[in-house]
C-alpha cells in the first residue's frame, strides 16, 4: 500500500486528462523547497528543487516527453509548476494535498564537494547572516529525523491514481522515497507494463534501518539500480555484514553490487560525484568507469537526480547502459552550472548533443560499446 494514498487530495489547476497528455517517460518522486549554501558563502533560499524535478529536467533537456508525478502542499508556489509546464514537462500528475508543503531540503556544501543538511555539522561554513535568509532552526529539513520520517510519506506519489498515464509509459525513474512507496510503485508499473517498461531507482540513503534493499518485491521490479557510493556503502554494511577482507575499498563495493544484481536488476550504476560513475551489468566481473563532463560547478544540488534522468533517456535512445551513463553525465553537467533547476530547462537539445559527442570522444565509448 502506498503510504500517501490514505490522504484526501483535491485536484490542482494542472490536473488535466492524463490520457491526452500521456508520456513515455515518468519522473516519480518529490518536489521540495531547497535552501543552499555554497563553500564560498553564497546562499540560495527556497529554490525550486526535488529529486523528481531534477530527474525530469535531466530527461527534458534531451527533448524527451516526460511527466512529473509528485505531491505538493497547499502553499506550494505554483508559479514553479507553470515554469515546468512552460518548458514542456507534463505536470498533470502533480497532486495537491490539504496541508502545508513541509517537504524542505537544506544543503551546506564543503570545499571538497561533500555536503550535509545538519546545521551543527556545517557551523564552520555557514555565513553569520545566514539565519536572516534561511531557517536554521527547524528540524524538518534534517533528512532521516523523526519529523522528516513522519512528513515524507505524506508527499509520496501514488501511481495507481494515474493508471492511464502509467499504462503508456515506457520508461520510469523512481527517485528516492519511503521504501514502501517505491516498492508499491515499482511493482505496480511492472504488473501493468511488464517488459514494456524500463525502471530505474535511486536509494534513499537513510532508510536502511527500517527496511533493507534486499526486499525482493522491490529489486525484482527494477531494471537499473543507481545509488550513490555513500548509499551503496551504507546498505552493504547494514545488510551484508561483510567480513574484514571484503571491506577492502573496491572489493567491498564490488561484492555488494554483485549480490544486489543477483536479486533482480540488470545493472547497477554507482554515482561518485566529481569522480564520475561506475557501471556493472548483471554477471559482470569488473566496473566500467564513466567520467563527469568538465564544467564549473556552482550548485551541485540535484546532479545525481539529473544524471538518473539522463541515463534513462540514454537507455531509450541507445539501449546501452554505458552510453546511457554518458547521457546522464551530460544532464548533470548542465544542472550544476547554476542554482536550482530553472536554468537547465532552457537548455537546447543541440547543446546536450554537442557535450555528448565531446564526452564520447574523450572516453572512446561509442554507441556499439557494451
Amino acid at each position: 500500500m502506498v503510504v500517501g494514498a490514505r490522504h484526501d487530495r483535491r485536484k490542482s489547476q494542472y490536473e488535466t486528462d492524463p490520457v491526452n497528455s500521456a508520456s513515455p517517460f515518468l519522473a516519480v518522486g518529490n518536489c521540495t523547497l531547497d535552501d543552499v549554501v555554497t563553500p564560498d558563502g553564497q546562499i540560495s533560499p527556497r529554490q525550486l528543487g526535488g529529486n523528481a524535478v531534477y530527474a525530469a529536467a535531466g530527461m527534458r533537456l534531451w527533448g524527451a516527453d516526460v511527466s512529473l508525478v509528485s505531491v505538493i502542499g497547499s502553499d506550494y508556489p505554483t508559479v514553479w509548476l507553470d515554469q515546468l509546464a512552460g518548458a514542456g514537462i507534463d505536470v498533470s500528475a502533480v497532486t495537491q494535498i490539504e496541508e502545508p508543503h513541509l517537504l524542505r531540503s537544506r544543503a551546506f556544501y564543503f570545499p571538497d564537494g561533500s555536503r550535509t543538511d545538519r546545521v551543527d555539522e556545517a557551523r564552520s561554513i555557514i555565513p553569520d547572516h545566514a539565519g536572516e535568509v534561511i531557517d536554521l532552526e527547524s528540524e524538518y529539513t534534517d533528512t532521516g529525523s523523526p519529523l522528516h520520517r513522519r512528513i515524507w510519506p505524506n508527499f509520496c506519489p501514488d501511481l495507481t491514481r494515474w493508471t492511464e498515464l502509467a499504462s503508456k509509459a515506457s520508461y520510469a525513474h523512481l527517485a528516492p522515497g519511503p521504501l514502501p512507496c517505491s516498492r508499491a510503485n515499482a511493482t505496480y508499473l511492472k504488473r501493468l507494463r511488464g517488459d514494456q517498461i524500463v525502471i530505474t531507482f535511486d536509494w534513499p540513503w537513510w532508510d536502511w534501518d527500517r527496511e533493507s534493499e534486499v526486499d525482493a518485491g522491490l529489486l525484482q521490479s527494477l531494471d537499473y539500480l543507481l545509488p550513490s557510493i555513500e548509499e551503496l556503502t551504507v546498505h552493504a554494511d547494514a545488510v551484508f555484514d561483510s567480513d574484514s577482507e571484503s571491506k577492502v575499498e573496491g572489493k567491498h563495493v564490488f561484492e555488494s553490487a554483485r549480490r544486489l544484481l543477483a536479486r533482480g536488476p540488470r545493472g547497477i550504476g554507482v554515482k561518485m560525484g566529481a569522480r564520475g560513475m561506475r557501471y556493472m551489468p548483471y554477471g559482470g566481473k569488473e566496473w566500467t568507469q564513466i567520467p563527469t563532463y568538465p564544467t564549473q560547478a556552482i550548485d551541485p544540488t540535484g546532479a545525481g537526480d539529473a544524471f538518473c534522468g539522463g541515463f534513462l533517456v540514454g537507455m531509450a535512445k541507445t539501449g546501452n547502459p554505458v552510453q546511457a551513463a554518458l547521457y546522464g553525465a551530460v544532464s548533470a553537467s548542465f544542472i550544476i552550472e547554476d542554482f536550482g533547476v530553472i536554468h537547465a530547462l532552457s537548455v537546447d537539445e543541440e547543446e546536450a548533443q554537442s557535450r555528448l559527442k565531446k564526452l564520447q570522444e574523450k572516453t572512446g565509448f561509442q554507441e556499439s560499446d557494451v
